[in-house]
């Protein structure tokens, strides 16, 4: 077989397996050497596929669904397995664009934090799956877990840029297959950190309306600063009150550094996207992972969070908006007993 036969071979997918049409609703960012975003990596784009899907089948009690599908690296004396899934990402139907250099927000604490940002990218993209040797129940929760993804979190860089939001095309059909919600399933693997499940997320959509009397552009720069303050008064949620003792002072900053992310200490568990507009107006989106180990904290922080919302409109009147309700919240923690429907739900199956 020549070299033009198997490159053919190699970008016809099977039968079985998937490609979709997809289109940004918040510029695509994955970063890359120096963070310069000047190119769309898929290697960054799968591991958020991966990610997903993992909570997905450990919420479900499936704790083979990990190897089975994306293999391992080898560890001990267990031998490197390939994954069966292949991704393939087409990149033609986006355009760069030039993101906001920087973007100020006031700190709670005095002065203004910084955000920098680069280049991204906008318009449309394909993408196709291709199913090698992977089980009937694997597929299904790979195809849910994307699902549930495109819906309600984000894809390619994640925290500060809350960039990547990603819909089906218009006249894209439905192709994930909900679960069966009457089988009995597996008891749920105990979470441990760094192998969460979804029973330990939430997800969130936080709408904003125009302030009386203004007429914002929701461009680049607003649609960030929106993200921006929305997550800065998610942090200042978890802070201490002045006069709180120095234990629960510390306490807090913990709390809120586990939660909010510091600076080679812990990544954010946090990720709000960009604002984009919606039918009904503009909103932004909120996935948290409870890392939290004392389900007392997990609690705490989802009232704090909760509670935040009517905080942030001191932030964003001068850019012309306000806060439009409440978060809305998905939270795993309350579906123990409904798994399988509640995943029906957060994918839209």
């Amino acid at each position: 077989m020549n070299a033009p036969e198997m490159l053919s071979r190699l970008r016809t997918p099977q039968a079985d397996g998937l490609v979709l049409q997809l289109k940004t609703l918040t510029p695509l960012y994955t970063g890359g050497i120096g963070q310069l975003g000047d190119q769309v990596h898929p290697s960054n784009l799968l591991g958020g596929i991966r990610q997903m899907s993992c909570l997905v089948a450990r919420t479900l009690g499936d704790d083979g669904f990990e190897r089975a599908v994306w293999g391992n690296a080898g560890t001990g004396q267990a031998k490197a397995e390939a994954k069966q899934v292949a991704l393939r990402w087409e990149t033609a139907g986006l355009e760069a664009v030039k993101l906001p250099e920087i973007v100020k927000l006031p700190k709670a604490t005095g002065g203004d934090s910084r955000w920098y940002f680069n280049s991204a990218f906008e318009g449309q993209l394909g993408l196709q799956i291709s199913r090698r040797g992977i089980a009937d129940a694997h597929w299904q929760l790979l195809t849910l877990g994307l699902a549930i993804q495109l819906r309600h979190g984000s894809f390619g860089a994640k925290d500060q840029f809350g960039l990547g939001v990603l819909a089906l095309a218009e006249g894209t059909r439905r192709f994930a297959v909900p679960l069966d919600t009457g089988s009995d399933l597996p008891k749920v693997v105990p979470a441990t950190p760094g192998q969460l499940n979804l029973l330990r997320h939430a997800f969130g959509r936080l709408r904003f309306r125009i302030a009386p009397g203004q007429r914002p552009i929701l461009n680049r720069s607003t649609a960030l600063n929106l993200a921006l303050a929305t997550r800065a008064t998610l942090r200042n949620a978890l802070r201490a009150r002045p006069d709180a003792s120095g234990t629960e002072q510390a306490r807090l900053t913990v709390l809120r550094h586990q939660m909010l992310g510091k600076l080679n200490q812990f990544g954010s568990a946090v990720n709000v996207s960009a604002a984009y507009a919606t039918e009904s107006g503009v909103e932004v989106r909120l996935a948290v992972a409870l890392k939290p180990e004392v389900a007392a904290e997990r609690s705490e922080v989802m009232k704090a969070f909760a509670a935040a919302a009517v905080n942030i409109d001191a932030m964003i009147e001068r850019i012309g908006y306000r806060v439009d309700g409440k978060i809305d919240w998905e939270f795993g923690g309350a579906h123990l007993s409904t798994r399988a429907a509640w995943l029906n739900k957060l994918a839209g199956v």
